[in-house]
């Protein structure tokens, strides 16, 4: 489950304010609040000075016209271009009509820059007047020192310097029809004291003593108009963000891509050359065992037939003694490839290819001179290619 927001605010002269989890309401630099530990889902209650809010009729079905259509049924009502303006809507009608916010484009991105250099993220700026706590029959009044908060509906407020919070509300109470006249005023702060000629009853609230408090409390998740919309929301900031990087993701892609086509291409390679393995040590096989009809696996039957032709009478064994003596120089030797042997009384035959003169010669020399054994090598050239046998025996004692 998601922890709770936690809310905050600008204050004048560059400071702000803050309600931690903890309901603890703290005063500073928004860098101060950038350095809280843990990683809070911040909220910013603009000033609903700089916002109106506005009910208008609902545009058609399709929500996806909706923005389009709204400045240009509102144009009439407001006083500065639409093409300055940013219209944010509720993310659902209420009675047929469409809830719209509507402020400065340049108003909201100062707000914005003043988190960013701040290293904050809001998920949501919501106008202060739609926190403050409101119930059907009640209006909703937050006075404090040199401004005042009022919410008149669900979806309808503004906020205004202190001393034009009567006039104001005298002005709501004339325009609003019966349905929408409060049957009682919820005041938090100082009262208005000329509110009693309209026969309106009002209650002064002993609630929250802070105003983050009093906002917290009437925060309902259900029916927020969240301010970062279309441009200003944060899967289009991320985009944004991201769009500098475009190019050199395209490329990775591009170049994970290529190295994935060529690995299977290795792969394939690699499968290929130990098939072809396979037959070569099934070829090398049917020549040292001449005969042999079922092969399954010829390095181990190769090994299990040269264990066979060890001699059981001797400690060593002359096969081995011979298959090593042979062996020893021949390793030395990588061009030039063992294709078979044949071992029968005290005789080891092999048979080599490859290789050029001057190393077969070397290697002749070599043989000769492995103690124990006595060596003879005979080379020929069959279709371009140097064909050696040599003949392994135990020397005389």
């Amino acid at each position: 489950m998601p922890a709770s927001p936690s809310f905050f605010r600008f204050l004048p002269a560059g400071q702000s304010e803050w309600l931690l989890p903890s309901r603890t309401v703290q005063h500073g630099l928004l860098t101060e609040l950038a350095s809280q530990p843990g990683d809070m889902r911040l909220i910013l209650a603009g000033p609903s000075e700089a916002i109106t809010l506005h009910r208008m009729p609902l545009p058609g079905r399709n929500r996806a016209l909706w923005i389009k259509a709204v400045p240009y049924a509102l144009e009439d009502q407001l006083a500065g271009d639409i093409e300055t303006l940013h219209f944010a809507l509720a993310h659902a009608p209420e009675s047929n009509s469409l809830p719209v916010a509507i402020l400065d484009h340049t108003v909201l991105r100062g707000w914005l820059e003043i988190c960013a250099q701040a290293s904050l993220t809001p998920i949501a700026i919501i106008p202060d007047a739609l926190l403050l706590p409101w119930q059907d029959g009640d209006w909703s009044v937050l006075v404090e020192a040199g401004r005042a908060i009022v919410r008149t509906g669900r979806w309808e407020g503004f906020a205004i310097e202190q001393e034009l919070l009567n006039l104001f509300l005298n002005q709501a109470l004339a325009e609003a029809s019966d349905a929408q006249q409060p049957q009682r005023l919820r005041i938090w702060g100082c009262p208005p004291p000329e509110l009693t000629a309209n026969n309106l009853k009002w209650h002064v609230e002993e609630g929250p003593g802070e105003p983050l408090e009093l906002f917290a409390a009437g925060y309902q998740p259900a029916t927020v108009l969240n301010l970062l919309q279309g441009i200003y929301s944060r899967q289009t900031q991320w985009k944004r963000r991201l769009r500098p990087w475009r190019a050199a993701m395209i490329l990775t892609s591009v170049w994970l891509l290529l190295q994935g086509i060529a690995l299977v291409y290795e792969h394939q390679q690699l499968q290929q050359e130990r098939i072809a393995l396979q037959t070569e040590m099934e070829e090398v096989y049917k020549k040292t065992v001449p005969g042999a009809t079922r092969i399954i696996n010829p390095k181990v039957q190769l090994e299990a037939h040269l264990r066979e032709l060890t001699p059981a009478n001797t400690s060593n064994g002359v096969f081995l003694q011979l298959l090593y003596r042979g062996g020893q120089p021949l390793a030395d030797f990588p061009n030039i490839t063992l294709r078979g042997l044949n071992y029968r009384e005290s005789q080891l035959d092999l048979t080599l290819e490859g290789g050029h003169p001057a190393a077969l010669d070397q290697l002749r020399q070599r043989l000769e001179q492995q103690p124990g054994i006595h060596a003879e090598m005979r080379t020929t050239q069959r279709e371009g290619q140097l064909e050696s046998k040599v003949t392994l025996k135990k020397a005389a004692s």
